[in-house]
């Protein structure tokens, strides 16, 4: 017996049954937000910019563990949604074990790992001298917290591969809250600085990974996950990483080329750190549509190809395509003329909120394009074709965006040579994706497009 939270979408219209899907998605992605912001607000209102620097200045190594692991995690949820689209429980639950058994491994070897390249991260990404000490404090308490955000993103996963997109709405809400809670008070009342506010993430954290892992025992009665008792498939492990590596080695290059474009912004003045660290923030939420929606066709593609559902698979593209490109285009317009209140609620400093308000006016609508990107290679990687997707992003995104800012800034010491690169590489992201997607054999034989 099926959930009652669950939703099968490979049956009723399409549109209909894409919306009850959705709008979980996107409140869980607003919540997401909301708890990675809260970091950065605090540090910013209640310690200081220089807090609020060294934050910043570590943004992109902080997400290099969870980008490598969103692969694996989405090779699992494609793996799920395929065998639950085609009615096969077994295969389901050897899924679901192997990832949750991936996770567990995958988390202890970051969380040792982490703590032996906080120095040499840090160094090769120019962090000032000024804000090395709460840098490294910082991340090293985060990198403690990797078991625990591996755990979270595998359970969310799988829990949406099989329908369910409320329960993981409900466990962020609550982590959300208690992050804030916690993190003011370690900061305000403790006086523990970015300690407190690092402390305060990895225990909301593993309040997450207790709830998740709570509800994935009862998300089917065919099915029996206990965390205690996994029994990975080994042909699963090796179809989930040939599936995931793909798309977490994507993922790693692109955080690495961050860090790296980091590394030249942490040249400048503090004020100017923080200031492209909170535009970085106030962007991310103009992209929760389209990632909260291209998530939800990776499900529905894998479901639907499992069930043989072909022309519910190409109309389900389209519509999410003309969707997400609409809503982001509506909160790009509205991001563009609030900039000035959006940023000045991470840091008061007007020089803070003049960077941070030029780089998001510069970067903003490239969100557009960035659109088809995260559809048409979502669709993709649902069929199984992971490695064009990551070509086509590490080709756009890391290597010709790298190469603007490592020519440009030799050419002109100028912080509007890194406004631009977000906005050359956004855009030729959409460009090759679309191109890929219409013009190959591929996608027509995959049935991805009549």
């Amino acid at each position: 017996m099926r959930s009652k939270s669950n939703v099968d979408l490979t049956k009723g219209v399409i549109w209909k049954q894409l919306l009850i899907f959705v709008w979980p998605i996107i409140l869980s992605s607003i919540f997401d937000q909301i708890y990675n912001l809260t970091n950065s607000m605090i540090a910013g209102n209640l310690i200081s910019t220089e807090a609020l620097s060294a934050i910043s200045a570590t943004s992109q190594i902080t997400i290099i563990s969870s980008y490598f692991f969103y692969g694996v995690s989405t090779a699992c949820g494609i793996l799920v949604s395929n065998y639950y689209g085609a009615k096969n429980m077994p295969s389901v639950q050897r899924a679901i074990d192997t990832g949750l058994t991936l996770a567990l491994v995958g988390g202890f070897i970051f969380m040792i790992g982490g703590q032996r390249l906080t120095p040499f991260l840090l160094k090769i990404s120019n962090v000032n001298r000024s804000l090395y000490a709460d840098a490294e404090k910082y991340l090293r308490i985060y990198m403690i917290g990797s078991v625990a955000v591996f755990l979270y993103d595998m359970s969310f996963f799988v829990m949406r591969s099989l329908g369910d997109s409320r329960h993981p709405l409900y466990y962020l809400m609550v982590s959300c809250f208690l992050n804030i809670i916690l993190g003011v008070v370690l900061v305000k009342f403790f006086n523990l600085g970015v300690v407190g506010i690092a402390l305060a993430t990895v225990f909301s954290q593993l309040v997450t990974d207790i709830l998740a892992l709570r509800s994935l025992k009862n998300l089917d009665d065919a099915l029996d996950i206990n965390i205690l008792k996994l029994n990975p498939d080994k042909n699963m492990i090796g179809r989930m990483l040939k599936l995931g590596i793909p798309a977490s080695f994507q993922n790693i290059l692109i955080a690495l080329s961050e860090m790296m474009i980091q590394s030249h912004v942490n040249l400048f003045p503090n004020e100017v750190i923080a200031g492209i660290g909170v535009a970085h923030k106030v962007a991310i939420w103009v992209r929760l549509p389209m990632q909260s929606i291209s998530v939800i066709l990776t499900n529905y593609v894998g479901q639907n190809l499992g069930a043989g559902e072909y022309e519910r698979v190409q109309k389900g593209i389209e519509l999410c395509n003309m969707i997400g490109a609409a809503i982001t285009a509506v909160c790009c317009v509205i991001v563009y003329f609030a900039a000035y209140p959006f940023v000045g609620l991470f840091d008061k400093n007007p020089t803070v909120i003049e960077y941070g308000v030029a780089m998001t006016r510069y970067t903003i609508f490239s969100s557009i394009p960035l659109v088809f990107s995260h559809m048409y290679n979502g669709a993709c990687r649902a069929s199984g074709n992971v490695k064009i997707p990551m070509l086509l992003s590490v080709l756009s995104q890391c290597i010709r965006r790298y190469l603007f800012v490592y020519i440009g800034m030799r050419l002109t010491f100028d912080i509007r040579v890194i406004y631009l690169s977000s906005l050359f590489g956004y855009t030729l992201s959409g460009i090759f994706a679309t191109l890929y997607f219409k013009l190959s054999s591929y996608t027509k034989e995959a049935h991805l497009r009549p």
